[in-house]
């Protein structure tokens, strides 16, 4: 374990082997489900490096990243939607400046070939993401992508009357038409997994989980992982999988429906019922996620684009943070 001690009360440290993660102090912050030790451990990816930013007045952890590193090459995340920093928003602008900068001469040292870093939406932490954007440049990042995230802010008001009059119209008719929506068991996952695949194979569009894997998620995760469906006499007309990224937030990450129900809509049936669980929950903001890959021409997805904002979808960017050898510039140095 590698360890550096700032002079504003904050100590880093590098932790590489599963006894130093399991000494860990506890964080001071909710930390989202995809950068908990335990869920980043399932991705299996080599080389795993974990920074945290300990606050020594209080004796918790502050801050977190996670890198994994192959050959020369650093990722965050290996597998998941988003790995990066996070942070908790009391630490001091200058504690945050010092540990992106002990983050990046670590990563540095190794004489990288590429540093590839998926953060957050912005929507999940606007003020880190917006310090991230700010001092990342000065070390040699640049923004390789931004890609456009929506999110559904979720208050009393009822699903259909804060969406855009044609869902509201699409949620009826579905309704009128005997598909209801409905929350599922581990038990009905394998059906539910043999749908969703399908789905996916009909728009050409790769699973990143297997049966297993997914399996595992809600076997280890129960309070976070949830399964959802909606039926018509029995049959799968959509299945959405989501996941409780934090007290806050609700990601939706698995939504599918075939072509043939096209007619009815039973995803506007879906993600009313999603928002009516965050309802029930008190939770805040029902994330739909990115619609376009990196790799993919988003005016391919304008309609996706503008279904999400139908939804009462907000727009916001999820950045993909990368720094070559190439760019190896002299980094700018702050002190604290």
């Amino acid at each position: 374990m590698a360890g550096w001690e700032t002079e504003s009360g904050y100590e880093l440290r590098c932790l590489t082997t599963p006894a130093e993660r399991q000494a860990l102090p506890p964080f001071s912050f909710d930390v989202f489900l995809f950068l908990q030790p335990a869920h980043v451990a399932l991705q299996a990816g080599p080389d795993w490096q974990m920074f945290v930013l300990v606050n020594r007045r209080t004796g918790l952890v502050d801050g977190v990243a996670h890198f994994f590193q192959e050959e020369r090459n650093v990722f965050s995340p290996w597998r998941a939607p988003f790995g990066g920093v996070q942070l908790n928003l009391t630490v001091p602008e200058e504690a945050v400046h010092h540990f992106l900068q002990n983050l990046h001469q670590q990563l540095r040292h190794k004489g990288l070939r590429e540093v590839k870093w998926l953060q957050c939406p912005d929507a999940y932490a606007p003020q880190t993401n917006q310090l991230l954007r700010a001092t990342l440049p000065a070390f040699g990042y640049t923004t390789r992508y931004d890609q456009r995230n929506h999110h559904v802010p979720v208050s009393a008001v009822p699903f259909a009357a804060q969406a855009h009059p044609s869902i509201k119209r699409r949620l009826m008719k579905c309704q009128q038409a005997g598909f209801t929506f409905q929350q599922e068991t581990l038990a009905e996952l394998p059906e539910a997994y043999a749908f969703l695949k399908q789905c996916r194979e009909e728009k050409q569009k790769p699973l990143s989980l297997s049966l297993p894997q997914l399996t595992r998620y809600f076997e280890l995760f129960p309070e976070r992982y949830f399964l959802f469906t909606v039926r018509r006499e029995g049959e799968l007309a959509a299945v959405g999988v989501a996941v409780l990224v934090s007290n806050h937030i609700l990601n939706h990450l698995y939504p599918a429906s075939p072509r043939r129900f096209n007619a009815y809509s039973p995803s506007v049936l879906l993600n009313a019922g999603l928002y009516q669980f965050c309802q029930q929950r008190q939770i805040p903001m029902l994330d739909l996620g990115v619609s376009a890959p990196v790799q993919e021409d988003e005016a391919e997805y304008a309609g996706l684009f503008t279904f999400k904002e139908r939804l009462g979808g907000v727009e916001s960017l999820k950045p993909t943070f990368v720094r070559s050898a190439e760019e190896d510039a002299p980094p700018k140095t702050t002190s604290v």
